[in-house]
């Protein structure tokens, strides 16, 4: 148990005036698993009058956001859209932007049952999937692909449109790429000749013709819950949720997948490539289109998401400022071979990085 010696009584008072968990709430017990860069977890067991009842806590860290416009006012309002729907998302029991109750914004669930895959190691090669009978995986994999494809079929017109504000151009792809063009504007403000000659590969092969769909924009198989047979049990984490061609989520689930695979083969019983593609386009009810485009621009995203997590560590001091890994990075070597750009593969800032992260 950690942090249970901090004082949550305004925040306990809070949860009480909400109803969500019944009146007189009292911190019981507390966990804190390890987090990413733009929030920090709680896993808080609360007593009230009605019994006790176990919820997760985000807690916003301020400045530290990984992707432009991410907050969690945005993420509640995401998860509300979705909760309308069949999509196994964790329950909002609310969310404020009151710093004085625990020191920044915050968003609270009721805690869901179920596993997550491990990153490190490669979830192909140990944890819940490997454990998994083959045909069990098979099913955790086409059962995470339809929880996807639901969120991109799910009607945003009603209360989505938030994820159109700001606008950064017109409703689907183009106001995406806008988005990407302003991130990277927040994380490289000097330029990166990579990043930048991506940009400008996916304007100049834009799609004609794209769709406007609900995204998730974090769509990978680190971001589900999985029970014990390997049905999905809840589909988490919506920061980079937006508006725009479906494809953008499965390039952004293969790419994903294939970096953490490190080489390793699909474990047996796992669905191919192909399988895969096919398998989503039956749930999403239509077939996919120029999706290698949008795996260019999930290499990109990813470019993106490394080159920013170096800039926080270098900013706190933690790495060096020297460090380059926002170019030097299997991210930009992968980008710059999708675009056909000559780049140096040198990854010794990356691995620099890396164990500054495990040492966290």
């Amino acid at each position: 148990m950690v942090g249970i010696a901090q004082d949550y009584t305004a925040f306990c008072n809070w949860l009480g005036a909400t109803g969500a968990v019944g009146a007189d709430c009292e911190v019981v017990g507390v966990k804190q698993p390890k987090t990413g860069f733009s929030a920090d977890t709680l896993l808080l067991e609360i007593a009230s009058d009605t019994g006790l009842a176990d919820i997760v806590v985000r807690i916003e860290r301020i400045g530290r956001h990984m992707f432009l416009n991410s907050s969690m006012e945005r993420q509640a309002q995401m998860m509300k859209v979705l909760g309308t729907s069949d999509v196994p998302v964790p329950t909002v029991l609310g969310w404020s932007t009151d710093l004085s109750i625990l020191g920044s914004p915050f968003l609270v669930m009721r805690a869901c049952a179920g596993v997550s895959l491990p990153q490190y190691p490669s979830y192909h090669v140990e944890g819940p999937l490997i454990e998994l009978a083959p045909s069990q995986r098979a099913h955790a994999w086409n059962d995470a692909l339809a929880v996807m494809a639901k969120i991109n079929r799910i009607d945003w017109q009603a209360g989505g449109r938030f994820l159109m504000e700001p606008a950064y151009g017109t409703l689907g792809l183009d106001h995406y790429l806008g988005w990407i063009a302003a991130w990277r504007h927040m994380v490289c403000p000097q330029g990166n000749p990579i990043i930048d000659a991506g940009i400008a590969y996916l304007r100049n092969k834009q799609p004609a013709n794209a769709n406007a769909e609900l995204l998730w924009g974090d769509s990978n198989p680190g971001n589900f819950l999985f029970g014990p047979d390997g049905s999905v049990t809840a589909a988490l984490d919506f920061e980079a949720a937006s508006i725009g061609p479906a494809e953008i989520d499965l390039g952004w689930w293969f790419l994903v997948d294939r970096m953490l695979a490190a080489g390793n083969t699909l474990p047996d019983g796992m669905p191919n490539r192909y399988e895969q593609i096919a398998h989503f386009e039956r749930e999403l009810g239509r077939a996919m289109e120029d999706l290698p485009y949008y795996e260019v621009l999930a290499a990109l995203r990813m470019a993106l998401v490394m080159a920013r997590t170096g800039g926080m560590l270098i900013q706190s001091g933690a790495l060096a400022a020297d460090n380059q890994v926002g170019l030097y990075n299997p991210a930009a070597t992968l980008l710059a071979e999708m675009i056909g750009v000559v780049h140096d593969d040198r990854l010794d800032d990356y691995f620099a990085m890396v164990t500054t992260m495990n040492a966290r």
